[in-house]
């Protein structure tokens, strides 16, 4: 397979099955850029059986997705909420103004009140991330508002819409398409396409994240059975 400035294929094996990743380097992707055309660019020869793993964030910028932090009304009732929230390593999480006003504004605030009170009575009990089980996947899963993406907002994808996404490159590439959101932390499949592996395959190949974390460069990894 010849890939376009590609890193290295590692191993992994999975349920007594053996399966290559290879994380694809590209440029630094924007706005303007054609999801569609940036595949077929970077990614010039697939194999049958191959699945190509897109992140989640990749797909919600080139597909229209994402919210412009300017075209987000942060009051004072938002401000005062995200200086509750206590952001693990490497993600500051619903602590970003922007991003609770977005949530608070969509999830609605009784939902949003009844996390922040099941949250507080976790954390006394010693029990972590009650807040966002109660909250839901928009609060959780909320991503950008940090370099180099610091003016817009990365919603999750809808299953359908990104199981439709996955439908329509499966049939550009002829391969099988999933997309996904993982890091370091774990993650999950957004999506599938007829001819990817399953869900639950992928995120335990995917497990490790060696698609790596934003500044990598590598919004793509090929993912074939050995």
């Amino acid at each position: 397979m010849s890939v376009t400035t590609p890193r290295t294929w590692t191993k992994i094996t999975v349920d007594g099955r053996s399966f290559q990743r290879l994380p694809v380097r590209t440029h630094w992707l924007t706005e303007k850029d054609d999801l569609a055309e940036v595949l077929s660019e970077y990614l010039t020869e697939l194999e049958p059986g191959d699945t190509v793993a897109i992140s989640e964030k990749v797909v919600v910028l080139l597909e229209g997705g994402a919210v412009p932090t300017g075209d987000v009304r942060v009051g004072r009732e938002a401000r005062l909420l995200a200086s509750f929230v206590r952001p693990r390593p490497g993600s500051r999480g619903l602590s970003v103004p922007e991003k609770m006003a977005y949530v608070l504004r969509t999830t609605g605030r009784v939902r949003i009140y009844a996390a922040a009170a099941g949250g507080a009575v976790g954390r006394f009990f010693g029990v972590e991330g009650t807040f966002y089980r109660i909250a839901g996947s928009l609060a959780r899963d909320i991503d950008g508002a940090r370099p180099p993406y610091e003016h817009l907002l990365f919603p999750p994808l809808e299953p359908v819409r990104a199981a439709h996404v996955c439908a329509r490159l499966d049939q550009r590439l002829g391969v099988g398409v999933a997309i996904v959101d993982i890091n370091d932390f774990g993650g999950s499949v957004r999506g599938v396409s007829p001819r990817s592996l399953p869900a639950s395959t992928l995120a335990a190949v995917l497990a490790d994240n060696p698609m790596g974390q934003r500044l990598t460069g590598t919004p793509f990894a090929v993912i074939r059975p050995s």
